[in-house]
């Protein structure tokens, strides 16, 4: 359903996540006594907050579960009130086997793992329906996010070689949020051009996840040969595909478009330039390693 003209929007944003389990698959469900409705796990975004990272908190603070996003599902549009509220769905990952109670029993007062039918028939909504059968429908994926390094300090004031420029301040912001988006991706490999400015923008995820940085001079901005990035592009590709840990690779702008060219995403990044900071999520399907969906976000600080 399309946004109302004139009606304010109002944004949220959750996953879909299923398990295997002893009656097959079975889809968690939530229900709100407020509205009397069961749902599939889903919340308002924030201000200045991301919306994966958002269905990710959200997931987690309804269903007392750990989740990350795959592959983006849908963007549903209905009408609330006088407002248009606009879900943004990925099918979600579930992290481990522990749980506990949601935060606020007021909001949600039951947590439900279901099978497929049950879930189906027991959902309020027929736009959530609809999200639970295309999500199922789609592939199993595998994600990668290729970083433009974040902000670094101006070239016309260091005196130093290039490749020891840091992060400026505002860099160092934008890495510490592009912290929150990786880890709503649930990234646990990590590869950077050896420049001061790419291993920074990646440092404080690979603190906080303690998962270690590969330096590739491959992705370096001195005089690399395309035909030596491109095999490391399938390179990563395969080892994507084999072990299917999330990865995240930051490179330097004139490289960018070859990276995501070698893995056959066809949009032209050269057009829409990557900003600082910017992250492309690549979602590859888990057997041919084609690209079958992708999102751009932008760390705006």
């Amino acid at each position: 359903m399309a946004a109302v003209v004139g009606r304010p929007v109002v944004r949220a944003a959750g996953l879909v996540v299923w398990r295997q389990g002893a009656s097959g698959t079975e889809v968690l469900t939530v229900h709100r006594p407020a509205w009397q409705d069961w749902v599939l796990p889903k919340g308002h975004i924030d201000e200045g907050e991301l919306p994966p990272v958002t269905a990710c908190r959200e997931f987690t603070e309804e269903s007392g579960y750990r989740g990350v996003a795959a592959r983006p599902v849908a963007v549903m549009d209905y009408p609330v009130k006088n407002t248009t509220k606009r879900v943004h769905w990925w099918v979600g990952r579930l992290i481990g086997s522990s749980s506990r109670p949601p935060a606020d029993p007021r909001e949600i007062d039951a947590v439900v793992w279901r099978p497929v039918a049950d879930a189906l028939a027991v959902l309020t909504y027929a736009d959530e329906r609809q999200v639970l059968t295309k999500a199922l429908a789609l592939g199993s994926s595998r994600t990668l996010v290729i970083v433009r390094h974040a902000k670094a300090a101006p070239r016309e004031t260091w005196t130093k070689a290039d490749s020891l420029r840091p992060l400026s301040e505002r860099g160092q912001r934008q890495a510490k949020k592009l912290r929150e988006l990786l880890a709503a991706y649930g990234v646990g490999a990590l590869m950077a051009s050896p420049a001061a400015r790419c291993k920074q923008t990646l440092r404080p995820y690979s603190q906080s996840r303690h998962v270690k940085i590969e330096l590739r001079p491959e992705l370096s901005d001195e005089a690399v040969r395309p035909s030596d990035l491109a095999r490391l592009m399938r390179e990563l590709r395969a080892d994507l595909l084999a072990d299917s840990v999330p990865r995240a690779i930051c490179g330097h702008l004139p490289s960018l478009p070859a990276m995501a060219a070698s893995l056959g995403w066809g949009e032209d990044i050269e057009t829409v330039p990557m900003k600082t900071a910017e992250a492309l999520v690549l979602h590859l399907d888990a057997r041919t390693g084609s690209v079958q969906a992708s999102e751009r976000y932008r760390c705006l600080l």
